[in-house]
């Protein structure tokens, strides 16, 4: 056996060594980005429920400040009373 056929072995042996680990590197890097995926999925749909829900809120809270309004503006038309903060 000479130095040059060791070598060769040595490197063979290297490549498929290499080639196997990368395998099983890949398979599990694939596995953790799918879970990552996932859980940034379950993140993005509990902000979109949160988001739609500050919204509605918004939106009524918007509605019922209109009426409030209405609500002084006869209270002060029909009974002569002003109704503000203090």
């Amino acid at each position: 056996m000479t130095k040059k056929y060791l070598d060769k072995k040595l490197d063979d042996h290297a490549k498929i060594i290499v080639t196997a680990v990368d395998g099983v590197l890949d398979k599990r890097l694939g596995k953790m980005e799918e879970r990552l995926d996932k859980k940034i999925d379950g993140v993005k749909n509990s902000i979109d429920g949160y988001v739609g829900k500050q919204e509605g809120f918004k939106q009524e809270f918007t509605i019922m400040k209109e009426e409030m309004k209405q609500v002084k503006s006869v209270i002060k038309e029909k009974l002569g009373v002003e109704i503000r903060a203090i």
